[in-house]
């Protein structure tokens, strides 16, 4: 990991954070994601409008910066932002596949025409069931504005200093990913590609998404890993695409689960087909390959903020707390709220505050990266199933030793309070049993 990291910092610094130009057919908004199984990445880039009838969407990559030697050919579509300047720009996807299991692989997207982008590194996912040759690093947070974006220079490091083996936003994109006629998302996902393009960066939409029936969320995150069987796709403002409100994939030891709280607000339809497809989902996970299994959303099912908790946080949870105890979630993590707050173990407002063994799933809302919206406080008394809340600006650090222990930090970087990169909240998670709640033992 040495090497990739010193390499990996020499390609980040290609990344700008200024505007781009989107009249050019340069690539650009370049991340990847985890595609259907370990052997596969699929990477996502944008160019303006009429590349789609004038760019290929090719990626060359390979085991060396340059012998980028495999070549794959991928898909284009048209995406319209719903604006009065009915603004409009080509979104390219293409999956690299064959790739052998935690190794180092740089790549490249564009064409001979327009251009080609920057060489790329990044490190192909774990073997299912297993590590890499360390313990397990995700980043993790929620609620991340263009503007006032309190993490991203810390968040930006951890990435260049190899430290992060995937990326989990959990809703609530750009402030909006439509403002400015669609512009202020092209400059969110510029923002983050000096980490997506090294990094899968993992997805949940939020309530933030909701322009033009998700069409923003959708369209820039067509690369995540659609499996739903009885929904693969859904429509938006701009048509059909793949269905990346809820899907499933595995990293190494774990399982995680991507779930759309927004379909019990916006979408009446789709709510039993997706607790179906939650349900279906779990109930075939092999705990022997994959025993860590993890759920993300975008709003909670318990917090302690404010009204928030109540009626809204309610709903999600009449949906999903049951599914969770019958088949042993061990974290539901989301953000919607934004503030820091790690809970107990939880089922039905009852905790036991345990860390080692729980016999309920904990949960936790991360949601202060920083936006415009800026902190949102505690109103409340602190109940007993919370271990720690903070409004202050921060992040979430998840390390996956192995099979049983996890650890989990809270990072603040809050310029307000002068705080930065200081570990403000940490414990462990010890599960030695990752069988239904209702049959561990003790419960």
């Amino acid at each position: 990991r040495t090497m990739f990291r010193l390499l990996l910092g020499a390609t980040l610094g290609a990344s700008s954070l200024v505007a781009a130009d989107y009249t050019i057919y340069v690539p650009n908004q370049v991340h990847l994601a985890l595609g259907h199984d370990a052997s596969s990445m699929s990477v996502q880039w944008s160019t303006a409008d009429g590349g789609s009838d004038t760019l290929d969407s090719t990626v060359r990559y390979g085991l060396s910066p340059t012998a980028l030697t495999e070549i794959v050919q991928g898909e284009s579509h048209l995406f319209k932002d719903g604006g009065d300047d009915g603004y409009t720009q080509t979104h390219h996807v293409a999956t690299m596949t064959d790739l052998e299991p935690s190794t180092n692989y740089w790549y490249k997207v564009g064409d001979e025409l327009a251009g080609w982008s920057d060489v790329f590194s990044f490190t192909s996912a774990p073997d299912t069931g297993t590590s890499l040759d360390g313990p397990l690093r995700f980043g993790v947070w929620g609620d991340m504005g263009t503007y006032n974006s309190q993490i991203l220079s810390a968040v930006q490091t951890e990435v260049q200093e190899g430290n992060f083996d995937m990326i989990l936003h959990v809703g609530d994109f750009a402030y909006n990913m439509d403002n400015d006629n669609g512009h202020n998302g092209d400059d969110f996902m510029n923002h983050i590609q000096s980490m997506a393009a090294h990094v899968p960066y993992m997805v949940d939409p939020g309530n933030h998404e909701v322009a033009y029936d998700f069409s923003h969320y959708t369209e820039r995150f067509r690369n995540m890993p659609a499996n739903s069987e009885d929904q693969p796709t859904v429509t938006t403002g701009n048509g059909e695409a793949p269905n990346n409100w809820f899907y499933s994939h595995d990293f190494g030891n774990v399982h995680f689960v991507a779930i759309s709280t927004e379909i019990y607000f916006d979408y009446p339809d789709l709510i039993s087909v997706q607790e179906a497809f939650v349900e279906a989902d779990l109930m075939k996970v092999d705990r022997e390959k994959t025993p860590w299994v993890i759920v993300h959303g975008h709003r909670p099912l318990y917090c302690s903020c404010d009204a928030d908790c109540d009626g809204a946080a309610t709903t999600v949870r009449n949906g999903m707390e049951e599914l969770f105890y019958k088949y042993g979630v061990d974290l539901y993590l989301c953000g919607h709220e934004h503030n820091y707050e790690r809970m107990y173990d939880v089922y039905n407002f009852t905790t036991t505050q345990s860390t080692v063994n729980p016999p309920a799933t904990t949960y936790i809302v991360t949601g202060d990266a920083g936006g415009p919206e800026e902190h949102e406080p505690f109103t409340r008394t602190k109940p007993d199933r919370a271990a720690f809340r903070t409004d202050a600006y921060g992040y979430s650090r998840m390390t996956v030793y192995n099979n049983t222990h996890l650890f989990w930090e809270q990072v603040e970087t809050d310029t307000d309070d002068k705080v930065q990169n200081e570990v403000i909240d940490s414990t462990w998670i010890i599960v030695e049993d990752h069988s239904p709640f209702s049959e561990r033992k003790g419960n």
